[in-house]
C-alpha cells in the first residue's frame, strides 16, 4: 500500500514534535546528573572526598574562580600522602 505524498507529510508532521521532545530530553539527561553530583556546600564537598578516598581531612576552603565556586580540600591519605582536591561547586553555590 503506497501512501500519497500529502499523507506521508502529515504522518511525518505528527511524529516530528514527539521525536524532537525525545531528543531534547536525552540531551538534557547527562546535564542533570552532573548538576546533582556537584556539591552545593563545602561540607558536601568534604563528605564527597571522604567517601571516595578515606583518610583524614587536613584543610578545606571555598573560593570563587571564574565566577564559579571551587572547593579546595587537602587530605592525608592512609599511606601518609597529602593530596589536594579541587571540586567545582554546583551552579549557584556560594563560597
Amino acid at each position: 500500500m503506497q501512501l500519497d505524498p500529502i499523507e506521508k507529510a502529515r504522518r511525518i508532521g505528527r511524529a516530528a514534535p514527539v521525536v524532537l521532545m525525545t531528543l531534547l530530553l536525552l540531551i538534557m539527561l547527562p546535564a542533570t546528573g552532573l548538576a546533582r553530583d556537584a556539591p552545593a556546600s563545602l561540607e558536601e564537598a568534604v563528605a564527597q572526598v571522604e567517601r571516595a578516598h578515606g583518610g583524614r581531612i587536613l584543610s578545606a576552603r571555598s573560593e570563587r574562580s571564574n565566577d564559579r565556586v571551587v572547593y579546595r580540600i587537602r587530605l592525608l591519605t592512609q599511606d601518609q600522602q597529602v593530596r589536594t582536591f579541587e571540586i567545582p561547586g554546583a551552579e549557584g553555590a556560594q563560597p
